[in-house]
Parts: structure tokens; C-alpha cells; sequence
């Protein structure tokens, strides 16, 4: 692959919205038969908070993406916790700000540096969907910025007031952990490994280290929703915001600034493997490929570093074409959802990209793979879905 990230990054998600620990049973099962061996988180960025956090909880980088367009760019999470990708857009009159965080800490810092960079007030956020990490901090932009207006889709909104708070981390999900841990099992009296071991006491201290954050999080809920498509203008400068259609979640929301080409496609587009927990197969490739003909000349993902080309889009549409059609394939023929996992062969594709890290090795054979097979699967059974468990 000729991308070049900003430098070398791994990234394991297990809780919040991706699963509970019960989930993650299988998910360290594939991961132990590859040999996999979690390694430690980098630290991006100079505002560390303390050594003893996860590096995702420490600090961001900040890239000037065009002229007045900086993105906060998190370092990945080999843990059970994760920050998308924020952005701030600058205009004549105002701000806006495309996704508040997971971490409210880091959400302060961030708020701290757009003052820096302009006396004008931030009057839009946009939620690109409703998953946790890209929207704990809203409350404290509202709090700091009245008069904000907070922008989502229809679905994003209600998705957030029904699903979030089924799928965040919680002190009932802590207490789990903790509870495997100190018992040495999983939920259903299956001994932990010691490959698992070190990985959920990994886990715990991660979580006990997120506990101020989850209660200062506000995950305020949008005032102003769109069905299509709504031009925001921030003074001579204009801002679009889209739904193309369902791909990632139900309601994903892209945002793009046409003088400087700079699109935001929240976690339509993941970096270094996408996330297909409660995806739509079949519709996201529809998405990301009206995202190509935009010809955008940099690119924001939900999760990663900013991206000066399409090639890292373009290859993310063909994984996902190709695991549609091996499924499709897998159904017309017969075959169960275990024998179609067992068919789907997609050894080249995994090459672009994991290449010889074991940890992308690890994140695409468990987290992709399965999840990505079964949710194709379902559709080509069952036809379009309406769930994203």
C-alpha cells in the first residue's frame, strides 16, 4: 500500500460500543490461535496527561489540514478505549466543529486551542453518528459556547438517545472486568488464558483510568437535524453537511468544505482496518463510492491520520466489495454462517492492510472478518437491515 500513515499505529477495540466482555471471548480465542500479542499504545502528541494513562487518554496531535481547518488527530488504542478524530473548521463568523471526543479532559484542551486560533465563538458541532467516542465532549462545547447548535441526522440523534447508552462504557461494564479478572474466568465459567489474563488486568487498569472521564461525559443530544443535506456558512466560508446513506451506522453524516476540497467522513473511513460492528455492508460500499467521485484532496478519517489521496479510500471499497460477493456467493450456494466465514478468503486484501504487523493482523482476523462476514450475510438472507447489534 503507498499510503504512509503518520507514523506506525495498532489499534484494538473491545468495549463501548464494539462488545461486551462475553463478545470478546471469541475475539481473543482467534487472536491467541494467530499468536498474536497485544503491544503497547504509542503517545501522539505532547499534552500527556500522566504516565499512567493510556496514551489515547493523553494527548492528540494537531495537524493544520488547509487554511483554517485543524484536525485533532488521537493515537489508535490497543485497549478497551478509544477518541475519534475531531476537526475545527474556521470561517469569517464562527466555528464548526466536526465531533467532540470521548476524553471531556481533552475535549477542555482542544476547546483551549480553537480560542487560540480565533475570537470567534464555535456555533456548530456536527455528530457524524452516534457512537461514544466522537460525541462525550458536546455538553462541554454547549456549556462553553451558548447558543450552539449541535448537528446530526435523524437517526444519529435517536441513536443516541436508545443505543449509546446501551454501548458505552459504564461502571456496570467496569465492574465486569474487574469481576473476570478477579475471578480468573470468563462469564460463563471458561478459565482466562494467560494471554487473556494479561490482556483484561491490561483492560481493567485502562478502565479504572477512564472513570473521571465517563463522568464528566455529556453526551448532549443535537437541537438541529437534517434528512440530506445542509449548507452551513460560516461567514464567505461554506460547510456541507450530507447524509449519502446508511454505511457505518444508520445515519452517518460527511462533511465537506468545497474551498479547500477537505472531506470529513467520520468512521466511514477507519484507519488501519474499517469497523463493521452494526455496518451495512452492502449500502457502505454505495457511500464510500459517491465519497471517491468527490475527488476530495485531503481527507479526515473517523479514526487514523489525515490522508493526502484516495488510495486508502479506494482500497477500503474493494475489502468491502470483495467480502460482499464471497458472501453472496457463500449464501447462493448453501452454506451457513460458519461455513461462509470459513470460505471467505481474503489473505490479499489483508495484506494491503495489516502487511507483517501482528497487531493489524490481530484487529483484522477478530475484529473485521467475523463481524464483517456475518453482517453481509445477514443481508444477503435477510435483505436490508435494521439493527446494528
Amino acid at each position: 500500500m503507498v499510503f504512509t500513515p503518520l507514523r506506525p499505529l495498532t489499534r484494538i477495540r473491545v468495549l463501548g460500543f464494539w462488545g461486551t466482555p462475553g463478545d470478546m471471548k471469541a475475539f481473543l480465542r482467534v487472536a491467541n490461535a494467530a499468536g498474536a500479542i497485544v503491544l503497547s499504545g504509542l503517545l501522539t502528541g505532547a499534552q500527556a496527561a500522566g504516565p499512567d494513562l493510556p496514551a489515547v487518554e493523553q494527548g492528540y496531535e494537531t495537524v493544520k489540514v488547509a487554511e483554517g481547518i485543524y484536525a485533532f488527530i488521537f493515537p489508535e488504542s490497543n485497549g478497551a478505549i478509544v477518541s475519534g478524530n475531531s476537526i475545527a473548521i474556521v470561517g469569517d463568523d464562527g466555528v464548526l466543529v466536526v465531533d467532540s471526543g470521548h476524553f471531556p479532559s481533552l475535549t477542555a484542551r482542544m476547546i483551549d486551542q480553537v480560542r487560540h486560533w480565533t475570537d470567534q465563538p464555535v456555533r456548530f458541532l456536527v455528530n457524524t453518528h452516534w457512537h461514544p467516542d466522537h460525541n462525550s465532549g458536546n455538553g462541554l462545547y454547549r456549556h462553553t459556547f451558548p447558543g450552539l447548535q449541535i448537528i446530526s441526522t435523524p437517526t444519529t440523534r435517536e441513536e443516541m438517545e436508545t443505543v449509546l447508552p446501551k454501548k458505552e462504557v459504564n461502571e456496570a461494564k467496569i465492574a465486569q472486568i474487574e469481576d473476570i479478572v478477579r475471578k480468573g474466568v470468563f462469564s460463563d465459567g471458561t478459565p482466562l488464558g494467560p494471554a487473556d489474563r494479561k490482556y483484561f488486568e491490561k483492560v481493567a487498569a485502562e478502565l479504572e483510568a477512564f472513570r473521571p472521564e465517563l463522568k464528566n461525559a455529556d453526551h448532549a443530544l443535537p437541537s438541529l437535524t437534517f434528512k440530506d443535506e445542509l449548507d452551513v456558512y460560516l461567514g464567505k466560508r461554506e460547510v456541507q453537511v450530507m447524509f449519502l446513506g446508511r454505511g457505518n451506522t444508520g445515519g452517518d453524516a460527511i462533511i465537506y468544505v468545497p474551498d479547500s476540497k477537505v472531506l470529513i467522513p467520520g468512521d466511514l473511513l477507519v484507519y488501519p482496518v474499517p469497523y463493521p460492528f452494526g455496518s451495512y455492508i452492502g449500502e457502505w460500499i454505495g457511500v464510500l463510492k459517491q465519497l471517491e467521485a468527490m475527488q476530495a484532496t485531503v481527507i479526515v478519517p473517523g479514526h487514523g491520520p489525515v490522508m493526502h489521496d484516495q488510495k486508502y479510500l479506494d482500497l477500503t471499497v474493494r475489502l468491502l466489495e470483495a467480502t460482499k460477493n464471497q458472501v453472496d456467493a457463500a449464501v447462493k450456494q448453501g452454506l451457513s454462517l460458519e461455513e461462509a466465514k470459513k470460505k471467505v478468503n481474503l489473505s490479499e486484501l489483508r495484506e494491503a492492510f495489516v502487511g507483517d504487523d501482528k497487531d493489524r493482523g490481530y484487529v483484522f482476523d477478530g475484529g473485521y472478518v467475523p463481524v464483517a462476514v456475518t453482517r453481509a450475510y445477514r443481508e444477503a438472507k435477510e435483505g436490508p437491515l435494521h439493527d446494528e447489534n
